[in-house]
């Protein structure tokens, strides 16, 4: 494929790039693959725009409107992804829920959005969504995608996906310039995604995005990182979450690469093995998983298979450990490290579906360092980021040939980050959210002369990189008043082949104490 830059301009919306990019690879290239009944699916760029057609024409036909929110609530699918680009097409909002949120959760984001639309992928979210609708004044339509389980439901305001789809033919034949009509309409100061922050201590807050805070800050990770259109991508983290619009939206229009969806969550290690992406996000949890997963596996060996492990392993922590410290790699253990790499590396990469890796990524909650080593030494490309969903994703990450794993980097272009006297880390860039929806208070605590107050302490240390205490109101304090992370404590024990999870406490006590299983 040939390689076209775009230019990302205060103007541009993501409806527009992704018309532009439908137009530009039509039916020649893969645009996303799902797996289904054990069969990956491809979608072209061509059903792509197709599908987010019929089915935006079809919601404006049922009266969906510019501004108008619209709830989401379901697995990585396709049509989670044509779902949220049909509403963007139609100057509409996506408001994106986790699956696993619990129906008061659920009931207050839905109405606290003033969302218009529903749509859910099976049953259990229609049920939620027929649940709440009473106290939702606002709720005029439900749409679902799965048909199992709706034979009985026969209300007028719901409707199928196919359904809804059939309608944006009806209207898409009476006004053909319709659709390109909305998308041409889009400016890059709209608000595209109203995103819902972790309301584990309060009430969920929604961060206001617009189209120039996310495409910005895909411009500017992919000016670090790049990418390429002949690139794959396992979409399997929550829509929900920030970091997979980050790549699947963000990124994934300006490149061009192929998302691939799993076939259920529960899955999704296997079909990224089968894939075998050459961009990867996950939280650190997955991370964990799979070095828990090899210690396990290399218990249960026999003894020629651990020696040769040990070996190999002993090998590529010496060689990553130059590289952390920066010095030249002597021509034999380069020699010893490609042995490493043909014996043991090679297999044991394919094996966690790494083995095409360029890029791979973590963040959301702190990781040991003991993980990072870990992947280095096999050869993986592993790199801390931070960020948060109010600028868009990610303001700090780690430069190739420059990981410290103590740290999570340094700023990506055109964001600055700073440190207040009270250690709290400050951020300013073209991704700053807008502000929180219909809460002032919280947005004028949070946004202070254009700086976004992140609630995190940490420092920047003599190198330039930024390191991560904790959140601010996370930090335990000793009786001596000595602070500590719980969080970088639990990390470390979670390292252990025999601990899956730790809880650390100690504020206000003269010593720390863990909680493991």
């Amino acid at each position: 494929m040939s390689e076209e830059k775009i230019a990302i301009t205060e103007d541009l919306t993501i409806p527009q790039l992704f018309y532009r990019q439908c137009k530009r690879y039509g039916s020649g290239k893969v645009a996303m693959r799902e797996k289904e009944f054990g069969i990956w699916r491809p979608f072209t760029w061509q059903d792509y725009l197709d599908n987010v057609k019929y089915l935006c024409l079809g919601m404006v036909s049922l009266g969906l409107k510019k501004g108008d929110k619209v709830a989401m609530i379901g697995d990585n699918r396709p049509e989670g992804i044509w779902a949220e680009m049909a509403a963007m097409c139609a100057g509409a909002i996506p408001v994106w829920l986790f699956q696993d949120c619990m129906m008061d959760e659920v009931k207050y984001i839905v109405d606290h959005s003033d969302s218009r639309f529903f749509l859910g992928e099976t049953q259990e979210e229609v049920d939620k969504a027929l649940a709440i609708m009473p106290d939702c004044p606002k709720l005029e339509y439900i749409i679902w995608d799965d048909p199992k389980g709706m034979r009985r439901y026969h209300q007028e305001f719901l409707k199928s996906i196919i359904k809804t789809q059939e309608l944006g033919r009806e209207l898409d034949k009476k006004e053909p310039e319709l659709f390109e009509k909305m998308i041409n309409e889009g400016k890059g100061e709209d608000i595209c995604l109203l995103f819902y922050t972790s309301g584990t201590t309060a009430l969920p807050k929604g961060a206001l995005l617009t189209h120039y805070n996310m495409l910005s800050m895909g411009q500017n990770l992919m000016a670090v990182d790049p990418c390429y259109d002949t690139d794959d991508f396992v979409s399997y983290l929550p829509f929900a979450w920030i970091g997979e619009q980050m790549m699947s939206i963000s990124c994934g229009l300006q490149i061009g690469y192929t998302l691939n969806f799993p076939e259920e969550p529960e899955t999704a290690q296997h079909n990224i093995r089968e894939i075998g992406p050459h961009v990867m996000f996950a939280a650190p949890r997955l991370y964990e998983g799979l070095t828990r997963q090899v210690q396990v596996k290399y218990l249960d060996s026999t003894w020629i298979k651990r020696k040769a492990y040990e070996i190999a392993t002993k090998i590529g922590y010496h060689v990553a450990d130059l590289k952390f410290e920066k010095k030249p790699i002597p021509w034999y253990w380069k020699a010893l490290n490609h042995f490493a790499y043909v014996t043991m590396q090679k297999k044991l990469k394919d094996h966690l579906g790494m083995s095409r890796l360029r890029h791979c990524y973590t963040g959301g909650a702190a990781m040991g360092p003991e993980h990072f080593r870990f992947f280095h030494a096999l050869g993986v490309n592993l790199k801390q980021i931070y960020g948060q969903t109010e600028i868009a994703g990610i303001s700090v990450t780690h430069r190739d040939g420059d990981i410290k794993f103590d740290t999570v980097g340094t700023p990506i272009p055109e964001t600055e980050v700073k440190i207040t006297e009270d250690g709290e880390i400050l951020a300013k860039s073209p991704s700053v959210f807008q502000g929180y929806y219909k809460m002032d208070e919280e947005t004028e605590k949070t946004l202070k002369d254009g700086w976004l107050h992140s609630g995190d302490t940490g420092f920047i240390d003599d190198d330039g990189h930024l390191v991560v205490f904790d959140r601010s109101k996370d930090v335990m304090i000793l009786n001596d008043k000595r602070p500590f992370a719980p969080q970088y404590l639990e990390a470390r024990l979670k390292f252990s082949p025999y601990v899956q999870d730790a809880w650390v406490i100690g504020d206000k006590l003269p010593y720390v104490t863990a909680v493991m299983c």
